[in-house]
């Protein structure tokens, strides 16, 4: 059952600022004090598809697909580039324990870092222009 579903095409991460005015009630509702982390992984998928998938080109637009689920939370980010190699990011064990050093937080990945740590799950498809973002909410941990 679908509690609510939000899609959006963005062709500037600027833009989230309207589609977040949407979302936020549930992100609110649904994670409590955590909703800000959720959004800075929602916010950080975008931005991620719009400057390295798209090159930081607006002319065609990245696809955002928020849906709200009967227990979680379920986000998809399309671009139209020409995809990235994620394998290097897969991780083994535990993300939420792991405490960065600062040589892991001064090269690229810092958002994908975030996410993994955020959300419950973190899929790419094989080509590596969708993300998809899987977070429980908090009365269903």
């Amino acid at each position: 059952m679908m509690k609510a579903s939000i899609e959006a095409n963005i062709r500037h991460p600027r833009e989230l600022r309207d589609v977040r005015r949407k979302y936020s009630p549930y992100l609110a509702k649904y994670y409590g004090n955590d909703q800000l982390l959720v959004d800075a992984s929602i916010t950080e998928a975008v931005w991620n598809a719009w400057a390295h998938g798209h090159q930081e080109r607006t002319d065609y637009p990245v696809l955002l697909k928020i849906h709200f689920l009967h227990s979680r939370l379920l986000v998809r980010v399309y671009d139209h580039g020409d995809g990235f190699d994620w394998r290097p990011y897969q991780v083994t064990g535990d993300m939420k324990h792991w405490f960065p050093s600062v040589e892991d937080l001064d090269e690229s990945g810092r958002g994908i870092t975030l996410m993994l740590r955020v959300m419950d799950v973190l899929r790419y498809n094989e080509k590596g222009n969708e993300c998809l973002l899987m977070k429980k909410y908090l009365n269903q941990e």
